[in-house]
Parts: structure tokens; C-alpha cells; sequence
């Protein structure tokens, strides 16, 4: 009995061994799904993303719809005016500097060769410590990013992003590069841009997308998704800011008009503190607030601002707003 006893534990480790085996070979047997590889197509429009984002998608400026050819064939159409959660301000983006840029909280500055250079750390588990640097030219478009990545004291491996620019500050050439102690293992990838009538050609060696940028007179551009009491609010506080051209944007025509005749009362507006109110909901949307307002050389007094909004294939606007002693 203890002699079969033997014997099956030895069949038994005989047939683990080969499982093992077998799994190292084979993963997939055991159930083990395979990750995810991208295709060429989703590379290719991984990259066209990059050369936008690199470029502060300053193409987008003015257009509504980007469509990406691969081969010929469209692969995918966007929606520009509603890319991003927000109406983007393009003339803040375009007058974007140095000086203005908003500075990191915790990473240090040193202005050197006509660029400006950020220094940064971040640290992760297991003792892991990235160095990051960032080179600026005049106008705030990256020139380098380098991340350097330490296990404790153990220098691990250097990602960078270098990239070249026109007279215009597209991007023309992404360089994009991993390097090791073992240079064997080093990985390059270069991105080429070329620009002209509104059509985009990145090539590298995924292959060559061609990214049209297209303006339809048909668009009613960007959507908001604000409710009626959120359109009022950044209404509001567009206001506070004195920035009176983005407050025309939560507005209808008859609104916008009624602005610029008044422009020098909302020019004067220097603080607005909000004290509550009610709103009255139906085909029209009326808002009562209460506003404690300070206009330039006068004190904060009280103020009852009133909104009427209508909703719009672009979402909800103020048609009409009155402020009451």
C-alpha cells in the first residue's frame, strides 16, 4: 500500500511538472488573456493627439470638425467645438509667455538661453524617484521634456520628448526617446510634421496620417453643458473678473447687444458677492439673486440681479439680465 501511495505521488508531481511546463509555453491555455496591443490605426491617431497637444492645439483654432485619413480612408471624425469640456480660450493660448505661465507649485525656475527651464520631482512606490525637466522657448511650446527615473540610488532608465519647431511654433519633428544603462536597449521614435491648407501630415514609422482641419458655417459650435443656474453663475463671475467678452459667450444675441449698450456699467463692476436666491423653472428659466456689488470708487451695496435664460441648440443662454437697487 505504501509502495502505490509512492507511486501516485510521483505520477502526481510527473503531471504538475508538465502543466508547468506547459504553461510557460502557453499561457493563453490557463486562461490568461493577452494585453492589449494597439493597432497601427490607433497609434497613428495616438500621435496625431501628441502633435495637437505639443502645439497647445492651436490648429484647432477656428475650425469644427477634424477629420484623420489612414491610407486614404477616413478613420475617425471629431468634433472640435466640443473636444473639450470648456470653451477653450484661444487668445490666451496664442498670448501665452513665460512671464505668464502659471508657475508649479513645488517645482523651482531658472531662465537661461532665451528659454525658461522647470524642475521637478516626483516620487512613487517602492522607492521609485523621477526627475523631470521641462525647457520652454519665449512663447511656453516644450523645446525638451526629460523624466529620469531612480530605484532608491539606482539610476533606472531617461524618457525624453525633444521637439523642433517652425517659424510659427508648430511643431515640424518629435523626437522621442528611451534610454537605458544598456544602450542595446535603447527605443527612438521620430515624428515628422508637414503643414498646409488646413491639412496636417504626420509620418513615422507606424506609418502617415493625414489629419484635415475643417470650418462649417453650419456649426453651432460649442456646446455647453451648464445647467441654467451654472450658465448664471460663470456669468457672474466673468463679470467679477471684468472679462466682459467671456460673459457675452453665455449669452444670446439680444443679450450681447444689450452688453454693449451698457458696457460702461459692466466695465465698472469690480466685485460681485452672491447672497443666494431663487430660480423658477419652465420654457424659460428666471433666476432671482440676491448680489452684493462693488463698483469702481463706490462701496459694496446690495443689489437684486435678475436672469431669464433660454435653452438653444448650444445649451442654455441668458436672454436677458437686469440688476435693481
Amino acid at each position: 500500500m505504501n509502495i502505490m501511495f509512492m507511486k501516485n505521488i510521483l505520477l502526481f508531481m510527473l503531471l504538475a511538472s508538465v502543466v508547468r511546463c506547459n504553461a510557460q509555453e502557453n499561457p493563453t491555455s490557463l486562461g490568461i488573456s493577452e494585453v492589449h496591443s494597439p493597432s497601427k490605426k490607433e497609434k497613428l491617431s495616438t500621435i496625431a493627439y501628441e502633435v495637437f497637444r505639443t502645439n497647445k492645439f492651436l490648429n484647432f483654432k477656428g475650425k469644427d470638425t477634424l477629420i484623420e485619413k489612414i491610407d486614404g480612408v477616413v478613420y475617425k471624425k471629431t468634433d472640435l467645438n466640443n473636444f473639450f469640456s470648456y470653451r477653450k480660450d484661444w487668445e490666451k493660448n496664442q498670448k501665452e509667455d513665460t512671464t505668464s505661465y502659471t508657475k508649479k507649485e513645488r517645482a523651482k525656475y531658472v531662465y537661461k538661453d532665451n528659454t525658461m527651464i522647470e524642475t521637478n520631482l516626483e516620487f512613487g512606490n517602492y522607492e521609485v524617484r523621477k526627475e523631470i525637466k521641462t525647457v520652454y522657448n519665449p512663447k511656453c511650446f516644450v523645446l525638451l521634456y526629460e523624466k529620469k527615473y531612480f530605484v532608491g540610488e539606482n539610476y533606472n532608465r531617461t524618457e525624453s520628448i525633444i521637439n523642433e519647431y517652425d517659424n510659427q511654433n508648430r511643431v515640424v519633428k518629435i523626437i522621442k526617446r528611451t534610454e537605458y544603462s544598456k544602450k542595446e536597449n535603447n527605443e527612438e521614435l521620430v515624428i515628422r510634421v508637414k503643414y498646409e491648407d488646413g491639412i496636417v501630415t504626420i509620418s513615422s514609422e507606424n506609418g502617415t496620417i493625414v489629419c484635415e482641419l475643417i470650418k462649417d458655417e453650419n456649426s453651432v459650435g460649442f456646446i455647453s453643458k451648464l445647467s441654467a443656474n451654472g450658465t448664471a453663475d460663470y456669468f457672474r463671475y466673468a463679470m467679477a473678473q471684468q472679462e466682459i467678452e467671456t460673459a457675452k459667450e453665455y449669452c444670446t444675441e439680444k443679450m450681447i447687444k444689450k452688453i454693449e449698450r451698457d458696457l460702461v456699467l459692466y466695465q465698472n463692476i469690480v466685485n460681485i458677492k452672491a447672497l443666494g436666491g431663487s430660480s423658477s423653472f419652465g420654457e424659460k428659466v428666471t433666476i432671482n439673486e440676491d448680489w452684493e456689488i462693488t463698483f469702481k470708487d463706490k462701496d459694496a451695496e446690495k443689489y437684486s440681479a435678475v436672469f431669464t435664460l433660454v435653452k438653444q441648440k448650444n445649451g442654455w443662454k441668458i436672454d436677458d439680465f437686469q440688476i435693481n437697487r
